[in-house]
């Protein structure tokens, strides 16, 4: 029997009995296959299962099947790059010798990217989307010149708003970006006639983006007003930009897009890699079971995509002072509580929002809101109805919708000129 990735016959040992294969390390009862030249076990699935060269979605090279044949002399103390768990580099692995890439056979095979490899050569890398082809995302209007030669660029036409905006460092209290959907802090660009607001880094977002998530190119797009997405990351819905695949629909919103696979937080002593494997870990700070997720490769902790991407610092409606994002008890009374709701926080491990000045702790979903990655309040026309109407989270004596006379509570949009309401999923 000849293996893709072994240079060598492999002969049938045509008894049964207990062996350990040298490709998958696990131990086995069955009729292995073996080298003589190299005293090489087998288990048959194993022997032509597993390609010698495979691209993955996560690496820019192509990985190489290695295993103890081979003499794989490297540490043992290594870890998957698509999971982040320990690698055992007695038995079969995927690596990149350029970057010191390292990943289990399953991992690799289960982020396989489907392209021919034929015309692949080794040593190319993926071409990324070309940022230099139409990567701006505005035209420049009007812009100033510091002493120092540097130009500023203060008025610009931006392809996700029909009107031009204006730079300004004017501090704006409870108002979100329209494309990040946080909360606005100068420089950010505005509209005079509408209220949209764009920070000057979400202007510059660039029009195309490869992320380690997704095999294929992302490119930003700006929602519609009566459309919303659900970001794969964070797994929250979403009306500000994303970048989406557009063979695909996958969608990332510009927080998630933003964050690369090594993660450095201040909530956490290391660094963090991103594992894309689903896996009976939840996040260290709120006990969610969903993934991506980052993982430490020193401790068990790991941090999803929700809590990697909270504000670290924030405002909460009336309140004078800012919220800071706390990774550590406030005191060691031993009892928790949110001042905002009155409800325990039951764990003390979990990340909150704290007011040093007040001693004001409250959960994140208190601060944040429901829907946090939505901005509420703008004001759209729509061919169902003559006027205008507002986009707000929710009502308090709950009318019915015009449409389906189902009872509105969040997100509706609704006409203050006519007792108006409809669902966001019925316009």
């Amino acid at each position: 029997m000849e293996a893709e990735f072994h240079d060598h016959q492999l002969i049938p040992i045509w008894k049964s009995f207990t062996f350990t294969c040298d490709v998958c390390g696990k131990e086995g009862k069955g009729t292995p296959y073996m080298c003589q030249l190299c005293s090489f076990w087998v288990h048959g699935r194993c022997a032509y299962q597993f390609p010698r060269i495979i691209k993955v979605v996560r690496h820019k090279h192509l990985l190489h099947l290695t295993h103890s044949s081979l003499e794989f002399h490297q540490s043992d103390s290594r870890f998957c790059q698509i999971c982040v768990r320990k690698v055992d580099t007695h038995y079969g692995l995927y690596y990149c010798s350029r970057c010191d890439f390292t990943a289990h056979l399953d991992c690799a095979m289960e982020n396989k990217e489907n392209i021919n490899l034929q015309k692949f050569k080794d040593e190319d890398e993926v071409l990324k989307p070309n940022e230099s082809v139409d990567s701006t995302t505005y035209n420049v209007k009007k812009f100033n010149m510091r002493e120092d030669g540097t130009k500023i660029v203060t008025e610009i036409k931006h392809f996700s708003h029909k009107h031009d905006l204006k730079l300004t460092d004017e501090v704006l209290n409870n108002q979100k970006c329209d494309g990040c959907v946080r909360a606005i802090l100068p420089p950010f660009y505005s509209c005079v006639n509408c209220n949209f607001f764009l920070h000057e880094s979400c202007a510059n977002l660039p029009k195309k983006k490869q992320h380690p998530l997704h095999q294929h190119p992302l490119t930003l797009q700006p929602m519609e007003p009566s459309m919303h997405f659900w970001c794969h990351a964070c797994l929250r819905s979403c009306n500000g930009f994303t970048y989406q695949c557009e063979k695909c629909w996958f969608n990332l919103d510009v927080q998630c897009s933003m964050i690369s696979e090594i993660l450095i937080h201040p909530g956490h002593e290391h660094q963090l890699l991103l594992s894309s494997i689903p896996s009976e870990q939840n996040c260290s700070c709120c006990a969610s079971s969903i993934y991506p997720i980052f993982r430490c490769t020193t401790c068990d902790f790991a941090l999803d995509f929700r809590c990697a991407t909270m504000p670290h610092s924030t405002r909460y409606k009336q309140h004078e002072h800012p919220f800071a994002l706390s990774y550590r008890t406030e005191d060691d009374s031993g009892e928790y509580y949110c001042d905002i709701c009155e409800e325990e926080r039951w764990d003390s491990k979990y990340w909150f929002y704290y007011c040093e000045d007040c001693s004001y702790p409250a959960h994140p979903d208190c601060i944040i809101g429901k829907y946090p990655n939505y901005k509420f309040g703008g004001v759209y026309k729509f061919k169902h109805h003559s006027h205008p109407l507002t986009f707000i989270e929710e009502t308090k004596d709950c009318p019915r919708c015009n449409k389906c006379n189902g009872s509105c509570e969040e997100l509706i949009y609704q006409c203050a000129q006519c007792n108006f309401y409809i669902h966001k999923d019925c316009i």
